[in-house]
């Protein structure tokens, strides 16, 4: 999902609404221990919440589909996140630095999907 900062600012501090799906299966072709991954649900909200500065909060949804470390077997492993994200063309440590002049959610959505992805994972007996 991308955005503009003049169509963000258009909105002023009025929340806007979001709900799309992105399809990460390429991005896992070399890694190893992730054997497959369902679409990625992400729904939810942003905000200018002061000059240049924008709030999102929204949930993901999946489940990948990981090795385990013992057996090699598939296991499935649900991700049910909510998150909060500001962003800001200053970079103040705070926040995501906008780069250009729009916000694009996919490469933020991606790192805190394969964040959550634990080293090891094996059956429960």
């Amino acid at each position: 999902m991308k955005w503009a900062l003049s169509q963000l600012i258009r909105y002023g501090s009025q929340p806007f609404y979001f709900d799309t799906v992105y399809d990460f299966k390429k991005r896992i072709e070399n890694i190893d221990d992730i054997l497959g991954i369902d679409l990625v649900k992400v729904k939810g909200f942003g905000k200018n919440v002061g000059e240049n500065r924008f709030l999102f909060e929204f949930t993901i949804q999946t489940e990948m589909i990981l090795e385990d470390a013992v057996t090699l077997d598939p296991i499935p492993f649900p991700i049910d996140l909510v998150v909060e994200e500001y962003f800001d063309t200053t970079d103040d440590g705070q926040a995501n630095l906008i780069v250009g002049n729009t916000i694009e959610l996919d490469d933020l959505v991606w790192e805190i999907v394969y964040l959550e992805k634990p080293i090891r994972v094996t059956k429960q007996i």
